[in-house]
């Protein structure tokens, strides 16, 4: 009879083990929603971003801008371009084109090539050369300005 009320004793013990464990582990899941320390960890929700960014602005906020008058005679005149993205095969070239004349306005490299030699004019001719990092390979791209857009002509391997 000893043996089996041991037993008992010890399934028991064994029970209120189990049930503070998830009892504890319950606690530990539901405590980390709001952050191990708090609720300092919890993600801002994005009125709160805002609000916090407009706490911090060093300096008063400029006001919008307002919109241009109809008048025609005193208005600036609108720079008109042509804006073209263009491919390689070491990359993409972003050129536009005004008063005759190329303007590279951005470029990205493919994966394995860099980009090195810009001419960013405004010129008649703008250039660059994607250079392939494992060597071989590199693309001259040279961007001129044909009936007001921008066209593209590539050289490979270039040294």
């Amino acid at each position: 009879m000893a043996t089996i009320r041991r037993w008992v004793l010890a399934g028991a013990a064994w029970l209120l083990t189990v049930a503070v464990a998830t009892a504890v582990a319950t606690w530990a899941v539901g405590s980390m929603r709001q952050g191990i320390f708090g609720t300092s960890d919890a993600p801002y929700s994005e009125a709160d971003v805002e609000a916090r960014l407009a706490a911090s602005s060093s300096g008063p906020t400029p006001p919008p801008p307002t919109p241009p008058t109809a008048s025609a005679s005193t208005a600036a005149p609108v720079p008109t371009g042509v804006v073209r993205a263009l491919t390689t095969p070491g990359g993409t070239i972003v050129a536009a084109c005004e008063a005759g004349l190329v303007t590279l306005r951005s470029w990205a490299p493919n994966a394995g090539f860099e980009a090195e030699r810009v001419q960013r004019g405004p010129a008649a001719v703008a250039s660059l050369r994607f250079k392939a990092r494992s060597g071989g390979g590199d693309v001259r791209a040279q961007v001129t300005c044909v009936d007001g857009e921008p066209r593209l002509t590539t050289d490979g391997n270039d040294d």
